[in-house]
């Protein structure tokens, strides 16, 4: 069954849908919806991926800086993909991510309440 995350940048108001499928020959297709014209370019040249783009960061097309061109650094959808993926692997488990719901990247640290800054060992 495929698995789909959805990256919603708040900072550009802009919002990814990405499917990952795994195919009969051990590859994945990878989908993105999105409303970011950056995004659809990078979704035209990321539309399948192996087992080692997911496990190896460092040469992964999914970040790759000639399928990535149009985006900005801080654009969260390649991780989208890499969650997206290890979830159509089992190495990130469907259930959990239910739970869950989401993992954040708080902008601002004074927005942390102060039970958060004590357990996470924010300063």
């Amino acid at each position: 069954m495929p698995s789909t995350v959805v990256v919603k940048m708040n900072t550009c108001n802009k919002t990814h849908r990405i499917t990952v499928s795994m195919r009969d020959d051990g590859d994945m297709d990878v989908e993105i919806e999105t409303d970011c014209f950056n995004v659809k370019d990078y979704a035209r040249r990321l539309n399948r991926i192996s087992l080692e783009d997911v496990t190896d960061f460092c040469n992964s097309k999914i970040v790759a800086p000639d399928i990535r061109i149009a985006l900005s650094v801080p654009c969260l959808c390649p991780m989208g993909v890499f969650n997206a993926a290890w979830q159509e692997c089992g190495m990130l488990s469907k259930r959990l991510c239910s739970r869950v719901g989401s993992n954040e990247i708080i902008l601002s640290g004074d927005t942390l309440a102060p039970d958060d800054t004590e357990s996470n060992d924010v300063d």
